[in-house]
Order: structure tokens, then sequence, then C-alpha cells
């Protein structure tokens, strides 16, 4: 009985750990994603509409939720000037914020950054490289390159919105992200983003 009981709670015990560590499953991600959305949106009093309002002109809490769940605020049109689809190579910088299990802000947005390195400080130095991305082009799933860390389909899809120069703020679900967050199930909150074109530098 003693033995029996003995192998009894190994057993249990192994069983326990391995379901401990198992990653999360994509329904515990995108059910992990939805609370940490709605407690931004709470946190930041934000108002969520359904269509863009008049003239696309925003209020700073007001986020239009598009249908690929893409939260889109936009700041600035930029100028007239649209991105070409595959064709026109952009850089960004931006004020990144990791919400769902933290509260980090990381960011090359400032007065003295000019715009020619599209990678948020505090990003692995291996990506230190200034590298535009092509408009249209989705993230990489070869996690030796840039696009891998740094380019999205949210980031392309608000493009399409604004002109060079043009300022948005966003929350890029991680079905939407790039191949990084979408592996590891992080949506994130772009404070502020610039879109800057290549040719234009």
């Amino acid at each position: 009985m003693r033995k029996g009981f003995t192998v009894l709670w190994i057993l249990c015990a192994a069983i326990m750990a391995v379901s401990c560590g198992k990653t999360k499953s994509y329904t515990d991600m995108l059910n992990d994603e939805k609370k940490a959305i709605n407690r931004l949106i709470d946190e930041r009093g934000l108002e969520i509409l359904s269509d863009f309002p008049k003239d696309s002109i925003f209020k700073e809490n007001q986020y239009v939720k598009l249908k690929s769940g893409l939260y889109l605020n936009i700041i600035d049109k930029g100028t007239d000037q649209r991105a070409v689809l595959y064709s026109t190579k952009v850089y960004y910088r931006c004020n990144m914020h990791f919400f769902l299990d933290t509260d980090t802000v990381m960011g090359n947005y400032g007065p003295h950054s000019n715009g020619t390195n599209m990678f948020p400080i505090g990003y692995p130095s291996g990506f230190a490289e200034s590298v535009p991305f092509t408009y249209g082009e989705g993230s990489s799933a070869d996690s030796s390159s840039p696009s891998y860390m740094y380019v999205s389909d949210g980031l392309n899809e608000a493009l399409q919105y604004v002109g060079d120069r043009g300022k948005v703020s966003l929350i890029v679900p991680f079905s939407i992200g790039t191949y990084y967050d979408q592996s590891q199930g992080n949506p994130i909150h772009y404070e502020i983003l610039e879109y800057i074109f290549e040719e234009n530098l």
C-alpha cells in the first residue's frame, strides 16, 4: 500500500511538472491579450470608435478598431506623399509600450532622433543596424533578419492612412504583430510612431 502510494505520488508530481512547463496555448494567449488590452483601455481612459471620426481627426484618447484588430489613432497625417506598396522604403521611430506582463516603454523617438535608426533602444545589439522596411512586406520568420522583431502587418496597415512624416498611435494585437510578438503572444502599444520615407531623409 505504501509502495503504491509512493508510486502514485511520484506520478502525480511528474504530471504536474510537465503541465507547468508547457507553453501557453494560442487560446490562453488570446485571452491574456484581451484582458491586457481591456486593462490598458480602462487605465488610459481610451475611447474605442467603430468608425473613423469625421475628416480622420482623432482626439488624443480616441482609437478606431479596424477589422484586423488594429487600434489606430492618427496624430498627424504627415505630407500628401503616400507610400507605394512593395516599393517605398520606410524607417520609423517610436516609443513602444509592452503592457501584457510588464509596464515597460522603450523607444528611439525624441528630439535628437533623425529617424535613421528604426530599432527601439534596449533591443539586442545585433539588431542595431539601420535598415528600412519595404512597405507591404511583413515580418520575417528568420530570427537573424531585422524584420523578425521590428516589422509587422500592423505597422504596414497603419501606413496606408498617413503619408511621409505621418504620426500614429497604435495598439497592435500579436496576431498582426512581428513574428517575434506572434510567437510570444505580445501585443504592443506604440504610444507614438512616425514613418519616415527613405527618399526624403
